[in-house]
């Protein structure tokens, strides 16, 4: 599918939350299954984490996974395997939906095909994995089985260096997207590792519109809208297909199915609830990652609130528009709303 020439956007509204403490807890990220069993990566103060299984009814179904140190990021593949990057023990490993060990491969080092600090990954266009090698600056692409193919970055802040590369996602035409920690800002690449623009270097106060503090994970829908996980301004940010920003996610959450059982049946946690000014429990805190299902007009996005141990959720509501159906870009920018 190629991202459209433009589009109407209606609107993109809080959907509902999921998790809660003590079964999401500081959740790193998540992915999903066919049937919509979301997959959600936690990561215990300290060391430690696992894979907990969650359902659209917000019931805790198990916890898959072990042996892993700091873990930052899950994906699947089509046959349902899932790879989790831990910068911890430098490791990509495997993992059925069952929660079977699959196996496990990286070394730490600066070599080719080893890792330092692995962080985001993704799956380019051909299948294989493109992993944020954090500490060595730069971006690998392995073969599903931890085959060293190519790699490019070096450390810096001039176009295409890399500074702590955290976020990776890879958009339909192969264009390789990197939240690049450190310098506070998106570099997109070619496939082959090319510089082709950035966009959201932090301002003095980081906190502008588009500007980013700290970007952790990124990922890319369907119309080519490209969604930043700013971790030190707490919230995620939307730019268009074009780097351009279009909006920011600072959380609008509430009582997830699960958050409100365990409430009700705890008295003294009521009363705390019951004291609490609402607005701060509604905002996102530290989301590391960032993910979206669906297409057509209409997609979610998923925001593991890591800081809150919940998975907020929002509803694109979009459209398609050919040339025909919109005016022409203006040559100067002009300012009018409907």
């Amino acid at each position: 599918m190629s991202k459209p020439y433009a589009l109407l956007r209606a609107g993109f509204p809080y959907h509902t939350t999921l998790g809660m403490r003590r079964v999401t807890t500081n959740c790193m990220d998540v992915a999903f299954t066919d049937d919509r069993t979301l997959f959600v990566l936690t990561r215990v103060d300290g060391a430690g984490g696992d894979i907990r299984r969650i359902n659209w009814d917000d019931e805790d179904l198990d916890t898959i996974g072990s042996g892993f140190v700091w873990p930052v990021q899950i994906i699947r593949d089509a046959n349902e395997i899932f790879y989790v990057s831990d910068e911890g023990n430098h490791t990509i490993s495997l993992w059925d939906r069952e929660g079977e060990s699959k196996g496990k491969w990286g070394e730490e080092g600066s070599d080719d095909g080893q890792l330092n600090r692995p962080s985001g990954i993704a799956f380019d266009n051909d299948g294989n994995l493109v992993v944020a090698d954090t500490m060595n600056h730069r971006i690998q692409t392995f073969t599903p089985d931890g085959k060293f193919i190519r790699k490019f970055g070096t450390f810096g802040s001039a176009e295409g260096e890399l500074n702590m590369p955290w976020g990776v996602a890879v958009d339909e035409e192969g264009t390789i997207i990197v939240g690049d920690w450190r310098n506070d800002r998106v570099q997109r690449f070619t496939a082959s590792g090319e510089f082709i623009d950035s966009f959201g270097d932090r301002s003095s106060d980081g906190f502008d519109d588009g500007m980013l503090n700290r970007p952790a994970g990124v990922t890319v829908d369907h119309h080519g809208d490209i969604y930043v996980a700013d971790r030190g301004n707490h919230r995620v940010v939307q730019y268009d297909k074009t780097g351009r920003y279009v909006d920011r996610f600072i959380g609008d959450s509430v009582l997830s199915k699960s958050g409100r059982i365990y409430v009700m049946s705890n008295a003294k946690a009521l009363r705390v609830r019951e004291m609490a000014p609402l607005e701060p429990t509604k905002r996102l805190r530290g989301p590391a990652s960032v993910r979206f299902e669906g297409n057509g007009e209409n997609g979610l996005m998923y925001i593991p609130d890591f800081g809150s141990h919940r998975i907020q959720i929002y509803k694109k509501e979009a459209y398609e528009l050919s040339p025909e159906e919109i005016w022409e870009r203006p040559k100067s920018p002009f300012l009018f709303t409907v």
